[in-house]
């Protein structure tokens, strides 16, 4: 028996040795881990039989993460990666010839993560893994040629208006990443309108966490909502993109100009490096700006509401200015992976120019305790911008233990302006004018900002053990040099009883820099359970200084108005530890902690040689829980407080004559408020049925919170920021959607409800100032309805309606309750011989409001045919906006004591014929069109 034991061997070993001498291949490769990117050193790699599992070879990876199988005949394997403390997972390879099969780098899940986190390796159109929501692209059919944007639309609890503003779960997404990365600076409008479908393999949802929380595991409260498109490997190697130029002939309309859209996006990509470029020309609205981009630039018409939340104005597109803008808009982006991904670099830059003339008409009603008065303001303008940007990222991994992060980024904005505004204030009837008011005037603003973070994270040899150091530095400085004339009649009995001219030259220099710091140690105390102790540090100096010029006797702006003039100075220090501690486990997790923070302000008012110091302790507490019933079903539970400083625009005690009618003054009594923020989110997907549920319920109450103080004088309107306590909101909504499969359609209900307390003060008289207290609801339902053959024809549409209700206690005039809708509707029609049929509409309506004669309800209704050649490469369309002429420029606005409508310039009905050119070099169709 032994004898044939022997023989057997012998016989197995000389087989092996002839295997040997006839194999030449070999498989490659390098681990990392998920969660820090680290190198993962000796790791078991075994090569397996694909056909009954059986070891074929095996080897440990290096102190780098990297491995090398020899010796391996033609064919293909299966890969097996284990580690102790990381799930083990396989990998196909395939060997030819001499060269070795490289299968890249592969990252590996911490077993604890896997507690959290179920990962399915499945062709199911919808995953859940941990708190990311997975959805497998090509399960969603789209047209041939569409772009990421309309690929959106089909994902259940993912909504994208008709300006591109995307909306996953009922949250906003503030970020639309490209493999993990920024594309262009994260600007959502340039991924998801410029970059086709069909290159995209998944589409990831999850809330992005900071850095040095990803990092730590501890949540410091830092959540956008954030989408990543993950590409298809083979659409990474090649270019694509698209060139179009179009025009159309002016209208009858006054003023109407010629219109054209000129644009081009090129992409290359090899592998990890991706180059982007695009330009655009066009007065047709087009900017490709995101929200953000706006309230950086100040380019855009934002509103904001009695419960804190922005909107738009009905007439205005999410990405346009005031006006009727004329634009010019490029950009380019740059990123890569060296080295092994040990060094990565990502950045971009975006320059554009618009042109805007416009013009606006506004009637306000004003309510105070007991009486009201209105206002008709119009206003005609011009304005020029020019907007830089300026982005860079460089990541590099020092080692297995050491990553270090650079993030800067810069702005620059230059705006010339000028106005000319009539302005006239009357009683209730309209039949008593109280005074009248012709101001032009015009300004220079030059606006610069940079933004730098330096982040260090060390890991310890002890699992879970670490240590990261996060240090910031900011810049914003403004420059406006400004002209304001303003002759103002002071009216009784309807005739004008005197007058009051002022011609000033402002100069203003406001500059703001703050340095910040944070160190954060983690340590493991018991299986699962974590600790971190945290320090912060913060430096804050803003100084405005302010200088007011009159005309002199040579008619010259030389002479300084003291009472108008201020130097002021706003400071402060803060020493903020904390102390935060987590809970992992399969089924649930949480953490809870808090930070104190020692803050010392200074103000100084150089022109008067005084100084205030105070002192504050405030606290910021912080808790979060998730439950996970299953792998596609949680609830998770969030609070957060955090404190805010008052600006140096509220606190400077000196009067603004920017608008005489309206003077605001400064505060230096104002004190920080406190914001104490509670969110419930519950979220439900069955695979198979494509059936998603997602609440969410959020309130927020705020001590010491800025309100405005407002009260008349000889008919002039004062108003400043002063601290209050009550004020607090309180958001529901919900959403469900479900797939019928016969007859293959898709349908969402979204009930929300929204509950407001706004506390301020009004007066006819600073004595007689009084508490008002406004209590807004607003009570709403949306429904989607989506429909789809692809290659034939697509329905969306997406009816809400609204009920809309306000009282307040300083004068019952001021309430209203009045119904609104909106509707969005878009369809497709693919025709014989590459032709097709789109159109899509938008529709706003409003119950009519008692005390304005204007009617907000409107309906803009476009429509396009378009003709394809030589193989979708090339596109002729055309296009006609607005065919109702309805898109009239009005928007309807109010808060606690004013309400007013607006009228503005707007793009109104227009034809366009344009030509395109679709670019891919990716062995995919053609390239999308917007």
């Amino acid at each position: 028996m032994r004898l044939k034991t022997y023989v057997a061997l012998l016989l197995f070993i000389s087989l092996a040795g002839i295997s040997r001498a006839q194999v030449n291949g070999s498989v490659k490769g390098q681990l990392t881990d998920t969660a820090e990117h680290k190198d993962l050193t000796n790791a078991l790699v075994a090569v397996l039989s694909p056909k009954d599992s059986t070891l074929i070879s095996f080897t440990r990876t290096g102190k780098d993460g990297t491995f090398t199988i020899p010796d391996l005949d033609t064919g293909s394997y299966l890969v097996m990666i284990s580690h102790p403390y990381f799930a083990d997972i396989f990998e196909t390879a395939t060997v030819s010839g001499s060269q070795p099969s490289d299968i890249g780098t592969l990252n590996l899940f911490s077993k604890i993560q896997m507690m959290k986190e179920v990962i399915v390796k499945t062709d199911a159109a919808i995953r859940v893994k941990g708190d990311t929501t997975i959805f497998a692209a090509d399960s969603f059919k789209v047209k041939e040629g569409a772009n990421v944007e309309e690929l959106l639309r089909k994902l259940p609890g993912i909504t994208v208006d008709r300006n591109g503003k995307i909306t996953a779960m009922g949250e906003t997404v503030k970020n639309v990443l490209v493999d993990g990365e920024e594309f262009f600076g994260s600007d959502p409008g340039i991924a998801t309108k410029n970059l086709r479908a069909d290159i995209v393999k998944n589409v990831e949802v999850y809330d992005k966490k900071s850095d040095q929380a990803t990092f730590t595991g501890i949540d410091d409260g830092v959540r956008d909502k954030t989408i990543n498109l993950k590409l298809k490997e083979d659409k990474k190697k090649g270019y694509f993109g698209k060139i179009e130029a179009g025009g159309g002939l002016k209208g009858n309309a006054e003023g109407d100009q010629d219109k054209f859209n000129n644009a081009i996006m090129l992409n290359a990509f090899k592998g990890k490096r991706k180059l982007a470029a695009y330009g655009i020309m066009s007065n047709t609205g087009t900017l490709n700006l995101n929200w953000d981009d706006a309230q950086k630039y100040g380019g855009a018409n934002i509103q904001a509401s009695d419960n804190g939340d922005y909107f738009y104005s009905t007439n205005m597109d999410w990405n346009s200015a005031t006006g009727i803008p004329t634009n010019w808009n490029a950009g380019l982006h740059y990123s890569n992976k060296f080295n092994k991904d040990m060094h990565s670099v990502n950045g971009g830059y975006k320059i554009t120019k618009i042109n805007a003339p416009a013009f606006q008409r506004q009637n306000s009603r004003y309510f105070y305790p007991d009486t009201s008065y209105n206002t008709n303001s119009t206003t005609t303008s011009y304005n020029t911008n020019i907007k830089q940007s300026l982005n860079a990222t460089y990541e590099v991994k020092l080692d297995s233990m050491n990553t270090l992060k650079l993030t800067a980024t810069g702005n620059r904005n230059e705006t010339n302006s000028s106005f000319v505004n009539d302005y006239e204030t009357l009683t209730t009837n309209n039949d008593t004018t109280l005074n009248k008011q012709n101001r032009h005037g015009s300004s220079n603003i030059v606006s610069n900002s940079v933004n730098s973070n330096l982040l260090w994270m060390h890991k310890f040899k002890k699992q879970y053990r670490t240590l990261s150091v996060n240090a910031g530095f900011n810049y914003f400085g403004t420059d406006n040099n400004s002209i304001n004339f303003s002759s103002v009649d002071y009216y009784r009995n309807n005739e004008a009883a005197s007058n009051k001219t002022i011609d000033q030259n402002t100069l203003s220099d406001n500059q703001t820099t703050n340095f910040s710091a944070k160190i954060s140690y983690t340590e493991p105390l018991a299986k699962d359970f974590y600790m971190e102790l945290n320090y912060a540090f913060g430096i804050n100096r803003n100084r405005n200084n302010r200088t007011v010029y009159g005309k002199g006797v040579t008619g010259a702006y030389n002479s300084i108005i003291d009472s108008l003039s201020n130097d002021y100075q706003f400071n402060n220090i803060s020493n903020t530890p904390g102390i935060n501690f987590r809970r992992n486990s399969k089924k649930y997790d949480f953490s809870f902690g808090t930070r104190v923070g020692f803050t010392n302000y200074e103000q100084i008012n150089e022109t008067m040689s005084t100084a205030v110091r105070y002192n504050f302790t405030n606290y910021f507490p912080q808790a979060n829980f998730r439950y996970k019933f299953k792998p596609s079903e949680s609830i998770n539970f969030y609070y957060y407080g955090s404190t805010s400083a008052p600006s140096l625009s509220q606190l400077q005690p000196i009067l603004d004559y920017s608008d005489p009618l309206n003077l605001y003054i400064g505060n230096p009594d104002l004190k920080p408020s406190f914001n104490n923020r509670f969110q419930l989110f519950y979220n439900s997907f069955q695979m198979l049925k494509q059936r998603n549920i997602y609440a969410n319920i959020l309130f927020n109450t705020t001590s010491n919170a800025f309100v405005q103080r407002s009260w008349l004088q000889d008919s002039i309107r004062y108003y400043q920021t002063v601290n209050t306590n009550g004020n607090a909101t309180f958001n529901a909504y919900m959403g469900y959607g479900f797939k019928i499969k016969k007859p293959d359609i898709r349908l969402d209900f979204s009930p929300q409800y929204g509950w407001s307390r706004n506390v301020d003060f009004a007066g006819v008289s600073f004595s007689d100032v009084a508490k008002n207290i406004t209590t807004t609801s607003r009570y709403g339902l949306g429904l989607g309805f989506n429909k789809s053959k692809p290659d034939k024809f697509d329905i969306y549409v997406r009816p809400s309606v609204f009920y809309n209700k306000a009282d307040a206690t300083i004068n019952s005039s001021a309430n209203f309750k009045y119904w609104s809708a909106t509707l969005y509707a878009s369809a497709n029609l693919q025709l014989p011989k590459n032709f097709e049929l789109s159109t899509d509409a938008f529709g706003n309506y409003q119950q009519k409001y008692q005390q304005f004669a204007g009617n907000a309800s409107y309906t803009k209704w476009n429509a396009y045919l378009s003709k394809k050649f030589n193989k979708n490469k090339y596109e002729a369309k055309f296009s006609v906006y607005d065919i109702l002429d309805q898109n009239k420029g009005y928007s309807f606005t109010s808060n606690s004591f004013v309400f007013s409508e607006t009228y503005r310039t707007t793009l109104r009905r227009f034809w366009m014929l344009s030509f395109i050119w679709n670019i891919n070099k990716t062995g995919g169709g053609p390239a999308a069109t917007k």
